[in-house]
C-alpha cells in the first residue's frame, strides 16, 4: 500500500476521540443501470470467474455483501487535505507532462484496433506523433511517426492495413518492424546504414486488452521496467482474464472538457458522490460510498456493488458471479479506467491538453459479432449503453468544469479526502511520488 508523502504539501488530520457517521440507507434495485432486453444473452459474454482467481471472485463478493450488510463505508485510511494548486499550478503541469505521463507507458488502443498483421493506427500521444502497427509476427509495436530522412510524418491515414509506410516527401519506404526498406537513389547517400536508420521505436506492451506505450523514446527502459512489476503482472492477468482483449469498439465519444486531468480522474476513484451527482442515473442501482478497492502497484482495481447484492448472495456459492451482482472498475495509472459490467466494458481515457483542458475519450466495448455484424437489435441494445454510459459520466465531467471554475477562484486552498476516499489520497501520492522522482 502506497503512503502519503511530502508533508508540507499534503495533511493527514486526526480524528476526534468519538465520531459518528451516519449513512443514509442503501436503496435495492432489481433492474440493472443498464438496457436489458428480453434476450439480453444473446449480446452478453458469459461469465463464471474465469477473469479472477475464484477464491478471489468469491472473497471479494462476500466482502462486499457484509459492507452492504453493515451498511459502512471502508474508513481505514486518514483524512487527507489536497493543495488545490495541484490543479492550478503551470509548473506542476508541465512537469506532470513531462515527468509522470511522458516516461509512463499509457494507454494508447484497444487490442482490436490491431487486430491482424499489417494493421496500424496513427495518433497523437502527449503531443507526439505515434504510429502504431501489428507486425508479420503479430507483436503491436510503435514508432514516432516521424521519417528518418528529414523528419516528414510517415504515415498520414489514420488507420488501415498495409505492408509499407511510404514517406509522402522522398518515398522512404519502411516495414511493419520500422525498417528501412527502400531509400531512393540510395547511391546518394553513402554512409546510409538501413539497420540504424529504422524508424525510432517507442516503449510498447500489449496487455490488459490495451496497447500500452511510452510517448518519450529517451525514457523507454525506465518505462519498461516500472510496467512489468510482479503486482501489474497479476492485475493485466485478471483483465485478460475478462476477456477484454476479445472484445471490439462498439461506439465512442472524443471530447474536450475544461478541467484539468486530475479533477477528472479523481470522479472515478470514488462512490461518495453517487447519491447525489447520479441520482437521476445510476445511483439507484449501487450501495451507496461502498467501494472496497485494490492496489495492484500504481493500477487499482476498485469493485462496485449493486443495490440487490444482499439479496443475490442468497443463491448458492457455486452461483455467484462477480459481474452479474457489481461492476469492476480497473483504474490504468496514469490517466485511464476501464469499466467492466455484466456484458460489456468501458474504456475511460483522459489526456491532458492545457492545465484546463483534458480531451477524454469514452469508449464503449462488447463481445465481437463475428462476420454476421451486428444484428439491428443488437445495435440498438449497444446503442442504449453507450448513450447511458455518455449521461452518467457527463454528470461527473459538469462538475469537473464547475470544479475547474471554482479552484481558479481561490475560494479554497485545499481539497478534502475523508477516510473511506482512500484510493484518491493514495493515487495523488503515486503521482507525486512519480514527480518527485522525475526531479532527480
Amino acid at each position: 500500500m502506497h503512503c502519503c508523502t511530502g508533508a508540507s504539501r499534503r495533511t493527514a488530520l486526526e480524528a476526534p476521540a468519538r465520531t459518528k457517521h451516519l449513512p443514509r440507507k442503501y436503496r435495492t434495485a432489481r433492474s440493472s443501470p443498464q438496457p436489458r432486453p428480453a434476450d439480453r444473452d444473446q449480446y452478453t459474454a458469459e461469465f463464471r470467474g474465469d477473469g479472477m482467481h475464484r477464491d478471489t471472485e468469491l472473497q471479494l463478493t462476500a466482502s462486499c455483501v457484509e459492507l452492504v450488510k453493515a451498511n459502512r463505508p471502508l474508513s481505514g485510511n486518514d483524512e487527507v487535505l489536497i493543495p488545490v494548486d495541484e490543479y492550478t499550478d503551470a509548473d506542476r503541469f508541465m512537469r506532470e507532462q513531462r515527468d509522470l505521463l511522458g516516461r509512463t507507458l499509457i494507454v494508447a488502443a484497444h487490442a482490436s484496433q490491431l487486430a491482424a498483421p499489417g494493421d496500424f493506427l496513427t495518433l497523437d500521444l502527449m503531443d507526439t506523433p505515434v504510429l502504431l502497427t501489428r507486425d508479420s509476427d503479430g507483436k503491436a509495436r510503435a514508432f514516432l511517426n516521424v521519417c528518418r530522412h528529414r523528419g516528414a510524418t510517415v504515415e498520414l491515414r489514420p488507420q488501415g492495413n498495409t505492408k509499407r509506410f511510404v514517406c509522402p516527401y522522398h518515398a522512404w519506404t519502411y516495414d511493419t518492424r520500422g525498417t528501412l526498406v527502400t531509400a531512393r537513389h540510395a547511391e546518394g547517400f553513402p554512409s546510409l546504414e538501413r539497420e540504424s536508420t529504422q524508424l525510432r521505436e517507442l516503449a510498447c506492451r500489449e496487455r490488459g486488452g490495451f496497447i500500452w506505450v511510452c510517448p518519450r523514446a529517451d525514457t523507454a527502459e525506465a518505462a519498461l521496467t516500472a510496467f512489468q512489476s510482479t503486482a501489474a503482472d497479476a492485475f493485466f492477468t485478471e483483465l485478460e482474464g475478462l476477456g477484454i482483449g476479445d472484445y471490439t469498439i462498439f461506439d465512442s465519444e472524443h471530447r474536450i472538457w475544461n478541467a484539468n486531468w486530475k479533477i477528472l480522474v479523481d470522479g472515478g476513484l470514488e462512490s461518495y458522490h453517487f447519491r447525489v451527482a447520479h441520482r437521476n442515473t445510476v445511483a439507484p442501482f449501487f450501495a451507496d460510498t461502498i467501494t472496497p478497492y485494490a492496489f495492484f502497484g500504481d493500477h487499482i482495481r476498485t469493485v462496485l456493488p449493486r443495490a440487490g447484492i444482499v439479496d443475490y448472495a442468497q443463491r448458492p456459492r457455486s452461483e455467484w458471479s462477480i459481474r452479474e451482482c457489481t461492476h469492476l472498475l480497473y483504474s490504468l495509472f496514469p490517466n485511464a479506467s476501464v469499466l467492466v459490467q455484466e456484458g460489456h466494458a468501458d474504456l475511460i481515457r483522459m489526456m491532458p491538453l492545457a492545465i484546463d483542458r483534458t480531451l477524454v475519450d469514452i469508449i464503449t466495448l462488447v463481445p465481437s459479432p463475428g462476420a454476421a455484424g451486428f444484428s439491428e437489435k443488437a445495435r440498438n441494445y449497444w446503442s442504449a449503453n453507450h448513450a447511458f454510459t455518455k449521461k452518467t459520466l457527463h454528470e461527473d465531467f459538469e462538475i469537473a468544469e464547475q470544479i475547474q471554475r471554482g479552484v481558479n477562484t481561490g475560494a479554497n486552498t485545499h481539497f478534502r479526502f475523508a477516510r473511506f476516499e482512500g484510493a484518491l489520497s493514495q493515487w495523488h501520492s503515486i503521482v507525486d511520488a512519480k514527480l518527485e522522482a522525475g526531479n532527480t
